[in-house]
């Protein structure tokens, strides 16, 4: 399907739409894309981490008014303008005390505090693959068109977002997965260079150097989630 070949390379692709080098539907998309990743996928993911935490002892995200799905309690002002002007964007960290999660340990509390904000991005695409899939089935107009193509664009910057998150790059969840395995030295070694190897990444992403790699993952997460979604037709 032609349309699916423009949603490659999302996190750009987004950008170029926003600015104007799309058509009017497209760029409408693309707000509706950005307004969903700040207001239902940001505080789901945050809440997931929340939850964990509590599940494992520590009741710190509940005591200061986090769980919540109410997207006011998790917006982060700058990382929502840099989600609408640049479409990569954050929320506000759900505050963990990983000294409180008495029920594993330390170690274990970070690896799944850390895992449980993609694994809820992946599991939020899986629904909103399943919905598109659901309207493309009863595509009658061209409204209906452009809107399983913003249900699906969610679908697609979701899995994106998550595999960006899972790199093991400091601040990232993958950064604190890796570290819940290495020993201290290498928790040093983040530590002490984590700023560095952050900002060589964000030149590295802006130059496009990574479109690739990322690209070649976030396809094969979505592929993995159509088939997953088998019983309603395939659409890669």
């Amino acid at each position: 399907m032609p349309v699916l070949d423009r949603i490659k390379g999302p996190i750009f692709e987004l950008f170029d739409l926003m600015t104007g080098n799309g058509t009017v539907q497209e760029t409408v998309i693309a707000f509706f894309a950005v307004a969903a990743i700040i207001f239902i996928v940001f505080p789901i993911r945050e809440c997931a981490r929340g939850y964990m935490a509590k599940y494992l002892g520590d009741d710190t995200g509940e005591r200061e008014g986090r769980l919540t799905l109410n997207p006011l309690s998790h917006i982060d002002p700058m990382g929502a303008l840099c989600m609408c002007f640049c479409c990569i964007g954050w929320s506000r960290t759900m505050p963990i005390n990983l000294n409180r999660c008495t029920k594993t340990k330390g170690r274990t509390a970070l690896f799944l505090t850390s895992l449980a904000g993609p694994v809820a991005n992946i599991l939020m695409s899986y629904i909103f693959v399943i919905v598109s899939k659901i309207i493309f089935m009863n595509i009658t107009s061209t409204v209906m068109f452009y809107v399983w193509y913003g249900v699906y664009y969610v679908a697609v910057i979701n899995v994106y977002l998550a595999v960006l998150n899972l790199l093991p790059i400091p601040p990232f969840d993958g950064c604190k997965i890796l570290c819940s395995f290495l020993p201290r030295n290498g928790v040093l070694f983040f530590e002490r260079y984590g700023q560095i190897i952050n900002m060589a990444f964000f030149f590295a992403l802006i130059l496009g150097l990574l479109d690739g790699p990322l690209d070649f993952l976030s396809d094969g997460v979505m592929w993995l989630l159509d088939k997953a979604s088998f019983f309603l037709g395939t659409m890669m």
